[in-house]
């Protein structure tokens, strides 16, 4: 039987070993995204952090789905609120990018938003046949947050990043593997837990200090200059949140519906 290490409102840290998992524990809703998730895995990146034996974070959601973004049927934010949330988002997901341990990021079922840009965050990423990743923060009328462009960036290009954003197109596992996202992909969603943890156990070979100290100097020099605008995130999020054309995306993204933009 599994150890619960730490339980929290959303997720969940399996394991007591050198070895954790990281669990998204909203299965109901596909992992979907509200303020809770964001505050629960940036604690549980915190108490992670304060343990010096978790030497591999398997990253991974409960269910059928990895995370399917931002919970749409959340009562819409104000203003402030927004821009809140954005820089909350923010300090979540440079809490992951940074930790001590090793991440193993686990793909399956849908990756929307949120959902897509989580595993960007971590050190290796392992995709399954079921995958379909869309980031579709434009579609529905937002920029993409949590500082979290560059980051994405970093592993498929501008080329890709455009396209992925501005079009937000829809892609399988074995599109996003021709992009270099995945450092795996397996055959059947079954086998990526035990993928995960072979590749775990190789890590766990290394030294420690000399994995932590390596892991934080790739991730300073690939994302260098990645400061220099993002604090655009939250000045763009409040903006959009008054925006009469992004409350039309909002509303016709699911019903396929004309969209008629305004003059603002």
């Amino acid at each position: 039987m599994t150890t619960v290490w730490r339980s929290y409102e959303t997720v969940r840290i399996d394991g007591d070993g050198p070895i954790r998992h990281l669990v998204l524990n909203r299965p109901e809703v596909h992992n979907a995204v509200n303020p809770q998730l964001v505050a629960d895995v940036h604690r549980a990146c915190l108490d992670l952090d304060d343990d010096p034996s978790a030497r591999v974070v398997i990253f991974r959601g409960d269910g059928p789905s990895f995370c399917s973004g931002a919970d749409l049927k959340s009562p819409r934010a104000s203003t402030m609120r927004a821009m809140i949330g954005s820089k909350e988002g923010a300090r979540m997901y440079d809490a992951l990018l940074h930790l001590n341990a090793v991440t193993i990021a686990l793909g399956h079922g849908h990756m929307i938003g949120g959902g897509g840009v989580f595993p960007a965050a971590c050190d290796f990423r392992i995709g399954g046949p079921s995958v379909r990743l869309t980031l579709n923060e434009v579609s529905i009328g937002f920029n993409l947050t949590w500082h979290s462009l560059p980051v994405m960036m970093s592993i498929v290009g501008p080329v890709r990043m455009r396209e992925m954003l501005l079009l937000g197109r829809t892609y399988d596992v074995h599109q996003l593997d021709a992009m270099g996202f995945w450092t795996e992909i397996v055959d059947d969603d079954a086998d990526l837990v035990p993928a995960a943890e072979r590749l775990a156990a190789e890590i766990v070979r290394q030294p420690p200090q000399a994995s932590t100290v390596t892991k934080a100097s790739i991730t300073a020099q690939a994302l260098a200059h990645f400061r220099a605008v993002q604090h655009m995130d939250h000045i763009a999020v409040g903006y959009m949140n008054l925006s009469q054309n992004s409350a039309v995306a909002r509303r016709t993204y699911f019903d396929g519906a004309g969209r008629d933009w305004v003059e603002e």
